[in-house]
């Protein structure tokens, strides 16, 4: 597994801002905090923040986020000094490392973890988000891809390094806007933080409110809670494999998928319904739930282990720029495939249960073995990863009744 780090810069002086960027309110936290909340909520807890200007205030502020903060005492002459000094704070065993100004602060963890599966499945010099067709932050730079010196700042600094490895750089697409959004002036700063206010993330209690503002049955709202319970055993296990999920945002979903079950097209339905109540990144989740098209078909030509066991899983083919290891989409899918009502329930059962209500060959029946085919390919993906089938995390994860609160 490739030991993955990040380096926040934020030592620079904020001249047109006029106020110290890292610091300034942003959501529930400060920039600073909703930048290198992104990582940890991605699960990349290797962290260095470099500060310079105001450096005592700035590394409090990392140290309260629990992070380490590392002074570049030659800020003064740009961002490449920065860079060095973060790089040389690293732990030797460190393969590659996300790199992201403090104010890109609206990058979500979901890009992060969509980059760290990029890179674990098919690594690259360079590794950037592509949003609209347009590059943006943070790149993941392989460190054996940097000269070994630092200290002698190249020309054209950072940007000059890596376009020099343009021929070999990898584009992963992202549904997030944030990757090119830098908070530089007070209007960007403005609209940031109107932004800000739909990228939350709903906590446990907070989503049942809502099912029952929703006037979601009983029945819905068990079956939701066990889905969720599933879709987050599954999401901690995928972590454990360095696939970096989002699980908070995991087992949100999970609560809202069905949150307008009564109504025809639910998963659009109720997508267009979180994202009215200003959860964004929710909808973009459950809006896929019922008809998960593939985003990868499979890749060739990598490493031999469980990666590349796990593509070859979904039928091999060429390299399609897309990771192809399982999102918080895919997720949430498999885990409303192997749960009815509230019981967990296999793949095999599940097929056939729903064939047996349609008529064998109608368009239902075979949109359904389709779905069904979708979510088995998937399934031997995660187990390949994880090492256990996936109806037994299922059995598991509901052996204890989910928390009623």
């Amino acid at each position: 597994m490739t030991r993955l780090a990040a380096i926040v810069l934020a030592a620079g002086r904020s001249s047109r801002m006029g106020e110290l960027k890292p610091l300034l309110p942003l959501g529930d936290g400060t920039v600073l905090g909703r930048t290198v909340g992104a990582f940890l909520e991605a699960g990349v807890t290797d962290l260095r923040v470099v500060v310079g200007w105001r450096a005592a205030e700035v590394a409090a502020a990392a140290s309260d986020l629990g992070v380490v903060a590392v002074t570049n005492r030659d800020w003064s002459r740009g961002m490449f000094s920065s860079v060095a000094t973060g790089v040389a704070a690293l732990g030797a065993d460190v393969e590659a490392f996300l790199l992201l100004p403090a104010d890109c602060a609206l990058v979500r963890a979901e890009t992060i973890g969509r980059l760290a599966r990029a890179a674990l499945a098919a690594p690259a010099p360079v590794t950037y988000p592509l949003f609209e067709g347009r590059r943006g932050h943070p790149p993941l730079i392989a460190r054996d891809a940097l000269p070994g010196d630092l200290t002698r700042e190249p020309p054209d600094g950072l940007r000059g390094l890596l376009a020099r490895l343009d021929g070999v750089a990898r584009e992963v697409g992202v549904d997030d806007a944030g990757v090119l959004v830098d908070l530089d002036e007070p209007d960007d700063y403005r609209r940031a933080r109107e932004y800000v206010a739909g990228e939350n993330i709903p906590g446990a209690a907070r989503c049942l409110e809502m099912l029952r503002e929703a006037a979601a049955p009983a029945a819905v709202v068990a079956h939701s809670r066990a889905v969720a319970c599933v879709a987050t055993a599954l999401a901690v296990r995928l972590n454990a494999c360095g696939l970096h999920l989002n699980a908070r945002l995991v087992e949100a979903a999970g609560l809202l998928h069905d949150i307008a079950r009564t109504q025809p097209d639910h998963a659009r339905a109720g997508a267009v319904l979180l994202g009215d109540l200003g959860y964004r990144r929710v909808a973009a989740v459950t809006a896929r739930h019922m008809d998960l098209q593939p985003e990868v078909e499979g890749e060739t030509g990598l490493a031999q282990g469980p990666v590349t066991a796990s593509r070859r899983a979904l039928g091999g083919g060429e390299p399609s720029g897309e990771p192809p290891l399982p999102g918080e989409a895919e997720v949430l899918y498999l885990a409303d495939k192997l749960v009815s009502g509230t019981e967990a329930v296999g793949l095999s059962e599940r097929v056939a249960a729903r064939l047996s209500d349609l008529p064998a060959d109608s368009a239902a029946a075979a949109r359904a073995r389709e779905r069904m085919g979708r979510a088995q390919a998937l399934a031997r993906v995660v187990e390949t990863l994880i090492g256990e089938p996936v109806e037994t995390v299922a059995r598991a994860a509901l052996a204890e009744p989910p928390d009623p609160s």
